[in-house]
């Protein structure tokens, strides 16, 4: 037994190694995203880089709170919104993600997320018709555990988990967030032209509204009510 657990950990370590070695960014698109308790937790003393990046795939609120990416196995033009990160010791930080993700690099037909290297399109410092991509580690959730005969996973419109659910550490709340698509023919990120009919202040619903199906449980909508509810001096 032991011989067989020991077997098992150098495995594991070769496995990860090997990983890191060929490529050291990793994407987040939930609790893991600066500000939110887990980076806190898990990444800030480690992190020596973060920006914005869009993953492809489609975003489910998970019924214990957690997001799930699914990359379908057919190209997919919709985005979901994250944070690439580097960090200063990678092979300590995958150690540690592939236990808080439940992914077993040695058996992942008993893993939760599957760890998945997948090329990332970045936003920080250039045009969004030009954007630049990056290789980065990605904790996806597979398709087959979506348990659609019950409806207890919620798609994520918008592709922003950061925006369906409750306000970042230290924020009243999140900023106003698209619906994030992907043009393949002129390579470009671009925004469903819903949310150009009007200008946000004029809404009493985030505009995204017009084309959201889960609306009535996204945490930014919910806080655009209660905050037009308020007596005007509270909203001040």
């Amino acid at each position: 037994m032991l011989n067989t657990l020991g077997t098992r950990i150098k495995k594991q370590r070769i496995l990860r190694t090997a990983a890191v070695a060929e490529c050291n960014y990793f994407f987040f698109y939930g609790s893991l995203m600066e500000r939110f308790p887990n980076f806190n937790r898990y990444l800030k003393k480690q992190v020596c880089s973060i920006e914005v990046g869009y993953c492809p795939g489609y975003l489910y609120n998970l019924p214990l709170g957690f997001p799930g990416l699914i990359v379908p196995k057919q190209p997919c033009s919709t985005l979901v919104a994250g944070e690439i990160m580097r960090f200063h010791n990678p092979q300590k930080i995958i150690k540690a993600l592939d236990r808080l993700e439940d992914y077993r690099p040695h058996s992942e037909e008993k893993s939760i997320y599957l760890r998945r290297k997948m090329t990332l399109f970045c936003a920080t410092n250039t045009p969004l018709d030009q954007p630049r991509t990056i290789d980065a580690w990605v904790y996806t959730y597979p398709e087959e555990h979506l348990s659609y005969e019950h409806r207890k996973e919620v798609r994520i419109e918008c592709g922003q988990w950061a925006a369906f659910s409750k306000p970042a550490l230290g924020t009243n709340s999140p900023e106003p967030f698209e619906k994030l698509n992907f043009c393949d023919e002129l390579k470009k990120v671009i925004v469903d032209p819903l949310l150009l009919q009007q200008p946000l202040v004029q809404q009493a619903l985030h505009p995204c509204a017009q084309f959201c199906r889960n609306s009535a449980d996204c945490g930014h909508a919910k806080r655009i009510i209660s905050n037009n509810n308020l007596p005007e001096q509270e909203q001040e």
